[in-house]
């Protein structure tokens, strides 16, 4: 039996890009199955109406969260997901076969993540929220609205998990003449070590990792807040949801965090709400600024998702709340493709594929 690839994303079936695989792999069969939600429905929402002829035909799979049975697709060999984590599905079978190899489209969703970061720190400092509410109510105002404005320049901006969204973040924000500082859980010394492994689109990112002004790490309570004590305004959490990043920051790290700078901090999470302690993170964000709290915070993620309707999240004016978007865009799409598209050909070659996450034995 030959090679068959089958799709299933959230959107449209795209033409553009499909035909671009079946001239690079004329031999391939290719199927399309939109899997019929919004993007960030598929995160939680992963059921996708495939006829069972075709699962039991297919050896490669393109998906946001869909990952069959073993049983029901036995000829399967590798997964590539169109996202840049798999924290959703690890509990799968397929994370456990052998003969499965798995890859991610880390670098693909970075630039989009990255702007939604930048994006919401500017509306949140330049008040650009306030200002909406204004001109929807048609009130030319008298100044500015709860506050004045500050700049970015000059300020210093925490990343913690510096992957593929982490340092094109940091190459925006240095252009917006932020200092960057990181911190990982293991230590990147060498020129060498902070070199990036994932794929990236030429001229993003921090190929060679030489925007931090520093490189802290760690895996204990300690080392992070010496991190988080450093004098941050903006901390960006870009990191992978694990048993032991589960509430990594919690009510003593804000508190660390908020009582070490030049003022109250604000927080931006693009990876996973449960790294949070988000009822920490809501008694901080009440405090608005004063008393140790947190002056504001860019959520693309909550714990649990859907954010339910009677959060105090939603209500809150220092905090903008978005569902698990910050990564979609016509650009992420076609990257994520392009990583597939140069995978199927290396795996075709038996050549190493980038952004592996699990490397399957057995056949190919």
């Amino acid at each position: 039996m030959g090679e068959h690839l089958l799709l299933t994303l959230p959107f449209p079936k795209p033409e553009p890009l499909l035909k671009a695989l079946h001239e690079a792999f004329p031999d391939m069969k290719i199927t399309y199955v939109r899997h019929e939600v919004t993007p960030a429905e598929a995160f939680f929402k992963q059921d996708v109406d495939v006829p069972p002829g075709i699962l039991r035909e297919v050896t490669c799979l393109a998906t946001f969260g869909f990952v069959p049975e073993p049983s029901d697709a036995p000829s399967l060999r590798y997964i590539h997901f169109a996202v840049a984590g798999t924290d959703h599905v690890s509990h799968k079978a397929a994370f456990r076969d052998p003969g499965v190899t798995i890859t991610t489209s880390a670098g693909a969703s970075s630039i989009a993540a990255a702007e939604w970061v930048v994006g919401s720190v500017l509306a949140l400092t330049r008040r650009l929220f306030a200002f909406r509410e204004m001109q929807g109510d048609k009130v030319w105002g008298n100044g500015v609205p709860e506050g004045t404005p500050f700049t970015l320049d000059g300020k210093r901006m925490g990343i913690v998990g510096y992957g593929s969204i982490g340092r094109q973040v940091a190459r925006l924000a240095q252009a917006l003449g932020m200092d960057i500082i990181v911190y990982n859980s293991r230590p990147r010394v060498t020129a060498e070590d902070r070199k990036d492994r994932n794929w990236f689109q030429p001229g993003s990112g921090d190929p060679d990792g030489s925007i931090p002004s520093a490189y802290l790490h760690g895996q204990s309570k300690e080392q992070l807040a010496a991190f988080l004590a450093q004098g941050i305004d903006v901390l960006v959490l870009a990191l992978p949801l694990t048993p032991a990043t589960k509430h990594l920051i919690g009510e003593e790290e804000l508190a660390v965090l908020n009582a070490s700078g030049g003022g109250p901090a604000i927080l931006v999470n693009v990876a996973r709400g449960a790294i949070v302690d988000q009822d920490a993170l809501v008694a901080s964000l009440k405090k608005e600024g004063g008393e140790g709290g947190l002056w504001g915070a860019a959520l693309d993620v909550t714990d649990p998702e859907p954010l339910p309707a009677e959060s105090e999240l939603w209500g809150m004016r220092n905090v903008f709340v978005t569902p698990h978007v910050s990564s979609v865009a016509r650009g992420t799409v076609v990257r994520a493709l392009r990583i597939l598209r140069e995978n199927l050909g290396r795996r075709q070659r038996g050549g190493e594929m980038v952004n592996v996450v699990k490397t399957g034995g057995g056949r190919v």
